[in-house]
Parts: C-alpha cells; structure tokens; sequence
C-alpha cells in the first residue's frame, strides 16, 4: 500500500508536477516516509504530516500547543533522526501531535524552531522510533528529498 500527501502547489510543483510533499511508501513491518521540498525546511516538516496521517490521531480539544524545540548534531543526517526522535518523544510524553514547524535556524547540524499540535485522547496507530536503517537525505535538481523508515 502506497498513501501519497499532498503535491506541492508552488514553484517546486510547477517544475515537477509529480512531486509529493510526503509518501507513505510500502514496508514489510515497519513504516516508511519519504519526503520531498523545496528546501530543507518543507523536506523536515513534511515529515509531520506524514506522521500525523499515520496516527490518526482522535483530538482532545481545538486549542493549538506551541512547543520550543532546539538540537544540535553531528551532521545531516544526526539532525533529522534526532528531530523525529525528539517530535516522537515529545508527542509521546505529552499526548500531543505535531502537524506544523516554524523554522528559526535549520543548517546541516542545528535546528531551532517551534512546533505546533493539538491535545489527543488517542492514536490509532503509535510510531516507537526513527530508525537509521534506510535513511537517505538529497539534494535533487531542484528539491530535496528525505526517507526515513520507522519502528512500529
């Protein structure tokens, strides 16, 4: 099975009318998004969206919860483990989702931004981790493109 998101309806869209801002994309047992923007921050953040169309998630109330979140890393690929990690666990302690991200700082190993979510009373489906196995960042002609594959 093959969910695709939304398709970018910007200047990305326009040069490649089949980019997909996140694909849930076929696994054996575990799930695995790939995503697509065109920079690094749409690339990051459309990895919420993908998690939150996973979850499926039932909502305690409307009101929105802004949540501070700062890492720092190794190198690319530390930075985009380290925040799913941490939007997992920060999901997970608090009974929240996560389907947004406003940016301050994001460079190949520094991330400063605040995220937004709502209260949930449930999820239909829980994601334990971000996993390294399988993971790809690229820069592409004109977008960059992110797979990540995750414990369930």
């Amino acid at each position: 099975m093959k969910i695709s998101g939304g398709t970018q309806n910007d200047k990305t869209a326009k040069q490649c009318p089949e980019v997909k801002e996140y694909e849930i994309l076929e696994h054996a047992a575990d799930l695995k998004i790939r995503t697509r923007g065109r920079d690094l921050k749409e690339a990051f953040s459309n990895f919420l969206k993908g998690i939150f169309e996973f979850c499926r998630p039932e909502f305690e109330d409307r009101k929105p919860v802004v949540r501070e979140i700062r890492l720092k890393a190794e190198n690319l690929e530390s930075l985009l483990i380290d925040f799913l990690s941490q939007i997992l666990y920060l999901s997970d302690v608090n009974d929240e989702v996560y389907s947004a991200i406003d940016f301050e700082i994001l460079t190949p190993r520094e991330l400063k931004g605040k995220i937004t979510g709502r209260k949930i009373t449930r999820q239909q489906a829980e994601i334990k981790a971000a996993t390294w196995h399988e993971l790809e960042i690229k820069k592409r002609d004109d977008y960059w493109e992110a797979t990540v594959l995750f414990d369930i």
